[in-house]
């Protein structure tokens, strides 16, 4: 499969609105997405590998039953998200989460 040339006049280029798009299937290889907005997107039974998100942020997505692994989350904030079944190297988050609650 051959990447598409930017000269190309049928190209994806910087500051184009794509909507209602059904690329299912597809392989997006060394292709930026930087600044960009994914909104209402389904990317179910997808894979990212070797991809870099760093100062994303993530609203509103749901994750259930994805898995992560080998992947840098340094300075990652979770916040207002329901952690239930979330599972960290064998740890179950939501009991750290209740022991360190009834500590206090």
């Amino acid at each position: 499969m051959k990447p598409a040339k930017m000269d190309d006049g049928n190209a994806l280029a910087p500051n184009m609105c794509v909507a209602n798009a059904d690329v299912r299937q597809s392989t997006w290889y060394k292709s930026a997405f930087r600044g960009s907005l994914f909104a209402e997107s389904l990317m179910d039974d997808s894979q990212f590998l070797w991809v870099n998100a760093r100062r994303s942020t993530f609203a509103g997505l749901a994750m259930d039953g994805s898995r992560m692994v080998g992947c840098s989350m340094r300075d990652v904030v979770i916040e207002d998200c329901d952690l239930r079944g979330l599972i960290i190297n064998g740890v179950k988050v939501e009991d750290v989460i209740a022991s360190k609650q009834g500590a206090r």
